[in-house]
């Protein structure tokens, strides 16, 4: 009987930054969203990490299999967004 135990920061920050080093691949603004590309399946933990996140640039996620659209609420925000997001990229 093996127990296994998943390990979750209570930081959102941390967990977002964990989701992006590990599964993140891309990052793109197009005018006011900004566009995660990951691996294969990683979309929602992707959007689930940004929507726990509360970044007050993000107005909300929606994420496919290796997409993660992230909606903010104007085109510089999409930006300066891209651009943090796109630091976490590993």
């Amino acid at each position: 009987d093996r127990n296994i135990h998943f390990h979750v920061p209570r930081d959102p920050r941390d967990a977002l930054a964990g989701v992006l080093s590990q599964f993140g691949r891309r990052v793109v603004a197009a005018q006011s969203i900004v566009v995660v590309h990951s691996e294969l399946g990683s979309a929602p933990a992707v959007a689930r990490a940004l929507d726990r996140l509360e970044h007050p640039r993000i107005v909300g996620t929606i994420a496919g299999d290796d997409t993660c659209l992230v909606v903010a609420a104007n085109n510089r925000d999409a930006a300066l967004l891209a651009r943090e997001l796109g630091d976490l990229v590993g």
